[in-house]
């Protein structure tokens, strides 16, 4: 089996990216219909060229976003879409920003409101969390997220410079999750996140457009490099009635 060598790590990111967002287009749009059977996996090899590794890691992102499922010794089946997708999924399995979870979802065009974009001293709480000296600097980013104009979470985000070097306004105004892995080339790998109900607050109402009444779903989350290093710490709320928690069981 012909492997992937280190110097070729970009362009198969690109590849399994393409296979992946090709694929999930062609089951949006009804090309693949529920149940139908995905293309082998040497047959995508050949059509892109590259490597089953690549394939694989597409298909996987898949599975995990609940597109396709897999079948032992038979191959890879489009998952049944009678389940509802009108909100917006956060995947169990799957860590993503904002911008891919609305891909997979909705399509819609994303855009960010940014409150706040500051470099501040690490308090000792986040310090210890990240990894990082107190008093160090570390980034302090407010966004409100929006799907087609309409918001959908604040996010509150800290990471840092010496992790996470170069951030910028315009990069705070678009994904910060794509400028990690296609600009700076690392890679995302883990999550531990931790999920609440709690009442709104003024912010919320003014921004989220909600009421004293309504509630938010609170995502708190430390995300991880796949050398360990934690990069990332958030706490976003999101809109109770636009959201909704899933998860994907295999049964092996």
């Amino acid at each position: 089996m012909k492997k992937e060598n280190e110097s070729a790590h970009q362009p198969a990111m690109t590849k399994y990216m393409r296979i992946y967002t090709d694929t999930k287009n062609l089951i949006l749009s009804g090309h693949y219909r529920d149940g139908d059977q995905l293309p082998e996996e040497a047959a995508v090899c050949e059509k892109y060229g590259c490597s089953r590794m690549t394939v694989k890691k597409a298909y996987d992102m898949l599975v995990a976003d609940g597109f396709i499922y897999r079948k032992q010794g038979q191959g890879s089946f489009v998952l049944s879409s009678s389940s509802n997708r009108d909100g917006m999924e956060l995947q169990e399995r799957e860590l993503q920003g904002f911008t891919r979870s609305n891909e997979s979802t909705r399509n819609g065009q994303v855009s960010s409101k940014v409150l706040r974009f500051q470099l501040i001293f690490a308090p000792e709480d986040i310090a210890e969390i990240l990894g990082i000296e107190k008093n160090a600097p570390l980034y302090d980013i407010l966004r409100v997220r929006n799907v087609d104009d309409r918001p959908y979470v604040i996010e509150q985000t800290y990471m840092a410079p010496q992790t996470i070097p170069g951030i910028t306004l315009d990069i705070v105004s678009s994904s910060i999750y794509n400028y990690i892995e296609n600009e700076l080339g690392l890679k995302i790998a883990s999550s531990k996140k931790t999920m609440s109900a709690e009442p709104s607050d003024e912010l919320a109402w003014a921004e989220l457009g909600l009421t004293e009444k309504e509630p938010v779903l609170v995502v708190e989350q430390i995300a991880y490099l796949d050398n360990g290093t934690p990069f990332e710490y958030s706490i976003s709320k999101h809109r109770y009635d636009l959201f909704k928690f899933s998860t994907y069981s295999l049964r092996r």
